[in-house]
């Protein structure tokens, strides 16, 4: 049986950040429903492999980062399943949002969803990010769903976020020809 464990913890909760400065804190971590103090991770993430199918088991917070999401494409997720535990939003638009974000990671990477969570909402996302058999909050449920399998890579998968990589070079350069501009005027 394979072993997967997940890569991105959510900080302050799964994860102390900097626990060489904070790690007395593990002990008062914030109690948001989930399990709480820093955890264990792996490195990087694992595709699950059978004869047809080889999925990315995305656990939880792990679906909002696209780029890590690509990681598991890279190495051959023809799906995604996403496992979640939505129970820490409680009743907010916090769990709708969460399964929005999966509608985004459908779209990027070209990859039907199969969307399991034991509090918040359930479904199917085809490639196109469109949503099927969502189920309600807090209510249990079953559903079943025969869906595409994918092994084209989209120009998102290869180049990652190239986007928001241009913005912070962009933003960079433009601070400082703004710091370069305002320190020759005083000189003037």
């Amino acid at each position: 049986m394979p072993l997967h464990f997940k890569s991105k913890l959510v900080p302050g909760v799964e994860k102390m950040p900097f626990p060489s400065i904070f790690g007395y804190l593990d002990d008062f971590a914030i109690d948001l429903g989930g399990t709480t103090g820093s955890l264990g991770y792996q490195e990087s993430p694992s595709v699950f492999k059978s004869e047809k199918i080889t999925a990315a088991p995305v656990i939880c917070y792990e679906s909002v980062y696209g780029d890590y999401v690509g990681d598991y494409i890279r190495k051959g997720a023809n799906v995604i399943c996403i496992m979640t535990n939505d129970g820490w939003w409680d009743d907010t638009p916090g769990y709708r949002q969460h399964c929005q974000y999966a509608r985004l990671r459908a779209i990027e990477h070209r990859r039907s969803i199969a969307r399991s969570a034991n509090t918040g909402i359930s479904c199917f996302i085809n490639q196109k990010g469109e949503i099927s058999q969502p189920t309600e909050w807090w209510v249990s449920a079953c559903i079943k769903q025969e869906i595409n399998l994918n092994n084209e890579l989209t120009f998102y998968t290869q180049q990652g976020d190239l986007l928001g990589r241009c913005s912070f070079i962009g933003a960079a350069f433009f601070l400082v020809i703004t710091f370069l501009g305002q320190l020759f005027k005083r000189k003037k």
